[in-house]
């Protein structure tokens, strides 16, 4: 069976996103934003340890933004990076038990202000938004693995 996917459903989820973390004040967490975004990433990927290729495919990251916003991460002690023996040209990066605790942070921040923002929507609505990206994650996991 062909699908067709309505025009406006490929902007929809950017536009939301995009709605909804538009005015998220970054400063709050001391951090750059890229960087931010990288100790989130980690920690919501149940990744302690990454490689920086890895980040960069499934972060959408270009590898000067991410070699840029690590040195802050390391400079800052949330992260720990290194090369193994095994293949040198492979850069890691390790979360800390400082970086740990500051990913658990800036989710919790970015996750008060996201319900901030969608205390407007009725009960109803605010329901039917779960229920979509309910939808949407499970479409994820099914595409996910069917590419693999």
């Amino acid at each position: 069976m062909k699908h067709e996917v309505p025009e406006d459903l490929l902007m929809a989820y950017s536009t939301f996103s995009k709605i909804v973390f538009k005015s998220f004040d970054y400063s709050r967490t001391e951090l750059p934003k890229t960087s931010a975004l990288i100790l989130v990433f980690m920690k919501r990927h149940s990744q302690t340890r990454a490689q920086m290729s890895e980040i960069e495919n499934k972060s959408g990251f270009i590898k000067s933004t991410l070699t840029a916003a690590t040195d802050v991460l390391v400079k800052a002690g949330y992260v720990k990076r290194y090369r193994t023996d095994e293949d040198r040209r492979a850069v890691f990066i390790e979360l800390t038990e400082k970086g740990n605790e500051k990913a658990g942070e800036i989710e919790k921040s970015m996750r008060e202000y996201v319900n901030e923002k969608l205390s407007v929507l009725s009960d109803e609505q605010f329901e039917k938004l779960l229920d979509a990206f309910s939808t949407i994650k499970e479409t994820v996991n099914i595409l996910q693995n069917f590419e693999r």
